[in-house]
């Protein structure tokens, strides 16, 4: 009797341990699950925030241009152009920059049509040899954004060709919005992206090169047979006096035979890219946006476009 007791007393202690240690699972894996929920409400709600921020940086942004871009003259030199370095909010950080998307060659300007899109391919072929890159690209790029389906000789591009691609496709034949939309062109490869980025943009409008922002290898493309050594010349002088005018700039042009076509030219510029980094905790997030000087001077500049990731 007292051994059956003993066992029966021991298999109690055994099963109350069983089921205290089920307990403390229960409870530990109860608190794991709270802990998780708490962390993944606290990163949604630093996300949130932190795109919020960015989205408010952008509508700083259209402050900025309105008082500090002048419709005149744009450059370099204006409060517009200074980058906001990483600045200290509470619980995270917001800096961000502004650049002009008229310091660099607008791929939608090839579809212009007559001496405009003649005028454009050239200064693309001569920004293309600059950099190294393919002479025949210019010509997919221009069938990527005309609107009619005949290919242009030398590496050009339609429907036909992009149908018959291991994924199908069609010509985009129209504007495109942004450059990395290019990657889809024939001859076109992610490796070519880094290096057209600092001096191509998308505008969804024929845009003329700004020459008080465009950097010397813009500048160079925009004015045949212009050097490096007097685009740099050119760029350290506006940096003391901007050009007031195209006409100003074509004096300050040295001699020589030059290729100059002064529609694509000019010293202002209506459109801008904004870009934003917000940090809220351990959460960042990006806004990119595209901005167009209000038609109505009162006006802050219109938002074409914005991403938030």
């Amino acid at each position: 009797m007292a051994r059956a007791a003993l066992k029966i007393r021991g298999a109690a202690i055994v099963m109350a341990m069983l089921l205290a240690a089920l307990a403390a699972t229960i409870a530990a894996t109860l608190i794991w699950q709270q802990q998780r929920w708490v962390g993944e409400h606290e990163r949604r709600r630093d996300q949130v925030q932190a795109q919020a921020l960015a989205m408010a940086g952008v509508q700083w942004a259209r402050q900025i241009l309105f008082e500090n871009a002048p419709p005149s003259t744009v450059h370099l030199g204006q409060p517009w152009a200074f980058r906001l370095p990483a600045t200290p909010i509470e619980n995270g950080a917001i800096g961000g920059y502004i650049t002009d998307a008229q310091a660099g060659l607008n791929v939608n300007n090839l579809a212009a049509g007559g001496t405009a899109s003649d005028a454009a391919r050239g200064a693309f072929q001569r920004l293309f040899s600059q950099l190294g890159m393919p002479a025949s690209l210019p010509n997919g790029f221009i069938d990527w954004v005309d609107a009619d389906n005949e290919v242009t000789e030398g590496g050009g591009a339609e429907d036909a060709y992009y149908l018959a691609q291991a994924i199908p496709g069609l010509a985009a034949n129209a504007p495109v919005r942004r450059v990395g939309e290019l990657l889809a062109v024939r001859g076109a490869s992610i490796a070519l992206l880094p290096r057209l980025l600092p001096f191509v943009d998308a505008v969804d409008a024929p845009t003329a090169v700004n020459v008080n922002t465009a950097p010397a290898e813009v500048l160079m493309a925009a004015v045949g047979g212009l050097s490096a050594t007097a685009a740099a010349a050119l760029v350290a002088s506006r940096a003391n006096m901007p050009f007031g005018s195209v006409a100003d700039f074509r004096s300050r042009l040295p001699g020589g035979a030059l290729v100059i076509d002064e529609t694509m030219l000019s010293v202002k510029s209506d459109w801008f890219v904004v870009s934003i980094d917000a940090r809220q905790g351990d959460t960042i997030a990006r806004a990119r946006a595209l901005l167009k000087r209000s038609t109505t001077p009162s006006e802050w500049p219109t938002l074409v476009w914005q991403t938030v990731e």
